[in-house]
């Protein structure tokens, strides 16, 4: 069977591409939406004998046999709201393992490899991080916890907020630091911001930028965003909160990855029971995880994200489950 995928502004458009490469008996495999303005990408199938069906219903695990813990690995991951397209992938990454103590190994590297994580270069003098994404997410908060981190173990910490429209958001920043003496300063334009990191990371160790409440959807709010991106020369990552819709999660990490976005940050995952989202957000904006925030308290609560952790999750869900499979 011949797979091919194409991608085009609409989905007629679409649709066209493929009859003309693979022609009129081609079987339409998938589709999917691009981001709010991104088109549509649509995969076909063609075959010359009768194996069309029965390879549909492999790809679909309809039919094929399976192994016990890659139906196992399905479930759960279906449980947590996960894509079946991306579901799919990662499934088929999944080597079978030989005993029980390989299956997080196993696990891990299909995660490690359809997903991209990356720790937040920290380390690095001067650099500066610009923390952005939709409303309630819990930007500030989270720029709360990494400046009270990198102020505890040592490190001088340089603060912006360039949220000067939502009420209340500079305040709540003034009174965190306050209390660890961290200089808070105001950005209220792309070339003032750029002038306060030059300055700042000169100084400073570490250095983070809150950015106000971006609407995903509204062409105006993103071009703020990619200017203040542009402009800084920090690292941007986008702030989601676990347990949101997949397909939501999916078009807003492609409107903010297409205004520069590179990481990938989940909130509130102690109070969400379905990751399904962050997957799909981190999936459709080609975003590194780098962490999570399981706490709303601001001196606890972060945690890496890698697939080793992942992993463990889903395989703790499955143990937790184990007698419904």
């Amino acid at each position: 069977m011949k797979y091919k995928t194409f991608t085009a502004p609409t989905m007629s458009e679409a649709m066209d591409l493929l009859r003309r490469q693979l022609g009129d008996d081609a079987l339409l495999v998938s589709t999917q939406r691009l981001g709010a303005s991104g088109g549509f990408k649509i995969t076909g199938a063609i075959d010359d004998d009768d194996s069309v069906e029965r390879d549909l219903a492999a790809i679909y695990n309809d039919e094929a046999p399976v192994n016990e813990f890659v139906q196992k690995i399905r479930r759960v991951l279906q449980d947590h709201g996960t894509p079946e397209l991306l579901l799919n992938r990662i499934l088929e990454r999944v080597q079978i393992p030989q005993n029980q103590s390989r299956e997080l190994v196993c696990l891990a590297n299909a995660l490690d490899t359809e997903l991209k994580f990356h720790n937040l270069p920290e380390h690095i003098k001067g650099q500066a991080f610009i923390v952005c994404g939709p409303a309630g997410s819990g930007k500030t908060t989270l720029v709360a916890k990494l400046a009270t981190r990198a102020h505890l173990s040592g490190k001088h910490v340089g603060l912006i907020s360039a949220d000067t429209v939502r009420a209340g958001a500079l305040e709540q920043l003034v009174a965190f630091t306050n209390i660890l003496n961290i200089n808070l300063t105001k950005a209220r334009s792309p070339e003032n911001l750029f002038q306060q990191v030059k300055l700042l990371s000169q100084t400073c160790d570490s250095i983070y930028i809150d950015m106000p409440a971006c609407n995903p959807f509204v062409p105006s709010d993103m071009s703020f965003v990619s200017e203040y991106i542009s402009a800084s020369t920090a690292l941007p990552m986008l702030v989601l909160p676990a347990g949101i819709d997949p397909i939501e999660s999916s078009e807003i990490a492609e409107s903010f990855a297409q205004s520069g976005a590179l990481f990938l940050f989940a909130t509130r995952l102690d109070a969400a029971r379905r990751f399904g989202g962050i997957l799909s957000a981190a999936d459709s904006g080609k975003l590194s995880m780098c962490e999570a925030s399981m706490s709303p308290v601001v001196t606890k609560g972060l945690s890496p994200i890698n697939a080793i952790s992942l992993s463990k999750l889903f395989l703790s869900a499955i143990a937790q489950s184990a007698p419904n499979f």
